[in-house]
């Protein structure tokens, strides 16, 4: 049987569903510690902060070991941000978002750089060597604000990254949250001209080379990728090489799967079904 030497967690749906903790989630932490198998936990979640997403997990009665690292797709952005201005520093670029708390408190940490600039609105005037890019995150409520923020921004020629592909995810407050990129981009697409995304959530190939940072002593082939979603978990799992768990208490159920082409290695109904993975 299948002996993961380190373990990736998605967060919603699979340590969590809303406000309540999936049932054995703890217990399956502590064994791993026990029997020093390292793990990380990789979201799309992108309004809360590192600490807040602890203390939230920690109130649901999960305690993420200091030692494991939380990736975001707000850190995501962050990353991707961080890399583009340094490799053109003689560019300028001016940047919009629409998202929470740990969009914002991510992109803010670029703005000691000289040629980033963090704005509401776009420069009215066309200026030489700038590029606009408008961040679009998961927000708790879609408003008007958003709308006409978003509108501004691609009007004036801003090209798009968002945080996930995501359509629904579990909400922090137990319901299915209508506030994700994809449906502020859908409102968008109503008021003006086509216009393409980026994603930088999961299944982007940045998570997989922040898991094998966090991993760097671990083979790709014995990390254990654990989620609730096809195409953004398992799909980043199978084609990075890592071993994929699909569990059945978030996004997809059983019968579900036959309709992808994206096939996980490992099917359990529950986070404490590792276990038997673990002993």
């Amino acid at each position: 049987m299948y002996k993961p030497k380190g373990i990736v967690f998605d967060m919603d749906g699979v340590l969590r569903v809303g406000n309540k903790a999936i049932p054995k989630a703890d217990e399956i932490i502590k064994i791993m510690k026990l029997k020093n198998i390292k793990g990380m936990v990789s979201t799309n979640e992108c309004r809360y902060t590192e600490d807040e997403i602890r203390e939230e997990l920690y109130d649901l009665g999960i305690n993420i070991p200091n030692e494991w690292s939380i990736y975001t797709a707000a850190m995501a952005v962050r990353d991707f941000l961080k890399t583009r201005i340094e490799k053109n520093n003689n560019k300028k670029y001016y940047i919009g978002i629409i998202g929470e708390t740990g969009l914002f408190t991510n992109i803010n940490s670029l703005s000691t750089y000289d040629n980033f600039i963090i704005t509401d609105e776009p420069p009215k005037k066309k200026l030489d060597n700038i590029e606009l890019l408008l961040i679009i995150g998961t927000v708790n409520k879609i408003k008007i604000t958003n709308l006409e923020k978003g509108l501004d921004w691609i009007n004036s020629g801003a090209k798009i990254i968002t945080t996930c592909c995501d359509t629904t995810d579990p909400a922090s407050k137990g319901d299915f949250n209508l506030g994700m990129p994809s449906h502020i981009l859908h409102l968008l697409k109503y008021n003006t001209k086509f216009v393409r995304q980026y994603s930088l959530g999961k299944p982007n190939p940045i998570f997989k080379t922040k898991i094998i940072e966090v991993f760097n002593n671990i083979p790709i082939k014995d990390i254990l990728f654990v989620g609730d979603t096809l195409y953004t978990d398992i799909q980043l799992a199978n084609e990075s090489g890592m071993k994929s768990c699909l569990v059945l208490t978030g996004n997809t159920k059983l019968e579900t799967i036959e309709n992808y082409v994206i096939e996980p290695d490992i099917i359990i109904n529950s986070i404490g079904d590792l276990k038997e993975y673990l002993n």
